[in-house]
């Protein structure tokens, strides 16, 4: 119809940018919230599997039992022993160690278990990263029965440091069949690298009620 007059070309250009710039800024904000929202959520995994690991190493300190007059023949062995060591990364230590669990009453058995348990860090495969893995031996002292146990307890761990307390001062490494004798604590630090490249420290220490006494 005559005097009616519709959108010049310009006019649509200038519409479309406006929307186009509109779009982008929404979709980078919510691309923005989702990858704040991931970031979290990974790091909540990582210091979950980093507590979880602390604890379960720390309970089972608490029990470490090592026995000054030797292993008798044929014996489950007595040990403590935690070596300092180096990897491409940073720290490597392993630990293994004897300890007690609780008396198991079952078709007329009453032998206490013992474990020699161990932790170390094993590399995976094209990358700087390793997994902590934990290592069960458990057997009764009549040595009726045994079984072997192996599992990961966290990924993507860059560091592994124990320390030792004698009462006086910290060590780097712990032999009883050297000292005689059991630390009074240990203190665990893990180093773990997130999902962003960022190394991030987790360290607790833990009594030994055996090294005390």
């Amino acid at each position: 119809m005559r005097g009616q007059r519709g959108f010049t070309l310009i006019e649509l250009l200038v519409a479309l940018g406006i929307v186009a710039v509109l779009v982008t800024l929404l979709y980078e904000t919510f691309n923005a919230v989702l990858r704040s929202t991931q970031q979290t959520d990974e790091e909540s995994e990582l210091d979950q599997m980093a507590r979880i690991s602390m604890s379960i190493m720390a309970n089972e300190l608490k029990s470490a039992y090592w026995r000054p007059q030797g292993n008798p023949p044929g014996s489950t062995p007595f040990v403590f022993l935690g070596q300092d060591g180096l990897s491409a990364t940073g720290s490597s230590d392993t630990l293994q160690f004897t300890a007690l669990s609780h008396a198991r009453v079952a078709e007329g058995m009453t032998d206490p278990l013992v474990s020699v348990l161990a932790y170390e860090l094993v590399p995976v495969p094209e990358t700087e990263m390793a997994d902590l893995m934990h290592t069960e031996e458990t057997n009764t002292l009549s040595l009726s029965e045994n079984s072997l146990e192996r599992y990961d307890l966290a990924e993507r761990v860059v560091g592994l440091n124990f320390r030792y307390f004698d009462g006086k001062e910290w060590s780097d490494e712990w032999s009883a069949a050297d000292r005689r004798k059991l630390p009074k604590a240990v203190e665990i630090q893990i180093l773990m690298k997130d999902y962003t490249g960022r190394e991030r420290r987790f360290i607790t220490q833990t009594d030994i009620p055996l090294g005390r006494m």
